[in-house]
């Protein structure tokens, strides 16, 4: 018996522990379970194995009132008489707070007989559950976090579909177009995964896109000025943005060539208000051309894109190049 303990003795050697409690004393001590008995009047008996932060002999003929906050003393002591009236077992949760914190126990308080069956008193036992209720806590607000993102994502899909719809003139076009999107925002969450749904680098989106598209080109990239760590949405967006201007430059620009070149630069444009830039510019490609029509791609990176991350955007058809350039808030990064 440790001095944390305030526990029958035994009726062995006098003053020593009867063989079975003993067993009991080792396998409970320094656990998280308490043991508790109280007498028809709600008076402590005997603790064993008290609760973290308290002393057995502080619980000894003292109530619930005494020893526990006002909440957690009502139920445990409505409890405890509706075990002495009825005779049977009960089970409860108990929340008790030290000062800014709170703990948990899952408390059993079972009626005490004598040897003629009559109630005597009560046993309850209780458990430290608070690492679990902790655990559930944290694993409900993953839940919710993953709700509100796989109802933006399904916007976000719903939004690329039925543009993508619009821009297109047949199903196949439709299917192949509408296909590398989402192939281009499942590499964008894999990014995402990456780094535990924190956020991304901006670097990171690009290379990510770039070796799905332009494996041969990687060489062909310039990332230049600072790898910027985007917020989650903020990476989705970008990394379609990203998506359109690789697919765009193999076709028809820079990476369509072998000695073509991808300028990618992050950098901060101003402190108030806190301004982020994105740009993209490309070089000895082939002449760039205005395009005849008003494209998906086009929707995408001069209104989508920007109005998702609160930025602007400015896209410009150089001849010598394409040029790109978003702007973003401050808000939009982690740390």
């Amino acid at each position: 018996m440790t001095s944390r303990n305030s526990g029958p003795k035994g009726r062995g050697t006098a003053g020593t522990a009867a063989p079975e409690w003993a067993r009991c004393a080792a396998a409970l001590d320094g656990s998280r379970i308490s043991i508790l008995s109280q007498d028809l009047e709600g008076r402590f008996t005997w603790v064993f194995n008290p609760p973290a932060d308290s002393r057995g002999e502080a619980f000894i003929g003292r109530s619930e009132a005494e020893v526990l906050p006002p909440a957690a003393a009502e139920q445990v002591s409505t409890v405890r008489r509706r075990v002495v009236e009825t005779g049977e077992a009960q089970e409860i949760e108990v929340e008790i707070e030290q000062g800014r914190t709170a703990h948990w126990f899952d408390v059993c308080i079972r009626p005490e007989r004598d040897a003629r069956g009559a109630i005597i008193g009560t046993v309850a036992s209780a458990v430290d559950v608070t690492d679990r209720k902790v655990q559930e806590e944290h694993l409900k607000i993953v839940l919710r976090e993953l709700a509100h993102r796989s109802k933006n994502l399904l916007q976000v899909i719903q939004g690329i579909a039925r543009q993508t719809a619009e821009s297109t003139v047949s199903t196949e076009q439709f299917v192949g177009r509408f296909n590398g999107r989402i192939y281009s925002l499942s590499r964008a969450h894999d990014v995402l995964t990456d780094a535990d749904w924190r956020g991304a680098r901006i670097f990171d989106l690009v290379r990510s896109q770039v070796a799905l598209y332009a494996q041969p080109r990687v060489e062909n990239i310039i990332l230049e000025g600072e790898n910027g760590f985007l917020r989650p949405n903020a990476a989705q967006y970008v990394g379609l943005a990203v998506h359109e201007l690789v697919t765009n430059a193999v076709r028809y620009g820079a990476l369509s060539r072998n000695d073509g070149i991808a300028e990618v630069r992050f950098e901060k444009i101003s402190e108030e208000p806190a301004l982020y830039r994105f740009a993209w510019r490309e070089m000895n490609g082939p002449k760039v051309r205005m395009p005849s029509g008003r494209s998906f791609g086009l929707l995408m990176l001069e209104e989508v894109v920007p109005t998702s991350v609160g930025g602007a955007a400015h896209l410009e058809f150089d001849p010598a190049g394409l040029r790109y350039q978003l702007t973003i808030p401050r808000a939009q990064l982690v740390g």
